[in-house]
């Protein structure tokens, strides 16, 4: 993976919000993009592996 993930502090600790729908800042380590998701939709794979100019397929 090529992202570091941030848990959003609004969400950390709301017992309210399911663990699947907390929110997530991803960071791209390459270009530094920042984008914003839910736990239940992280790709497993860079979602944008088909317009970075760096990407590099792991594993």
């Amino acid at each position: 993976m090529y992202w570091r993930q941030q848990a959003n502090l609004d969400d950390a600790y709301d017992m309210s919000v399911k663990k699947e729908d907390k929110r997530v800042t991803c960071t791209c380590f390459v270009e530094g993009d920042m984008w914003s998701m839910k736990m239940k939709e992280i790709p497993s794979d860079c979602p944008n592996r088909r317009s970075c100019r760096y990407y590099i397929k792991s594993g």
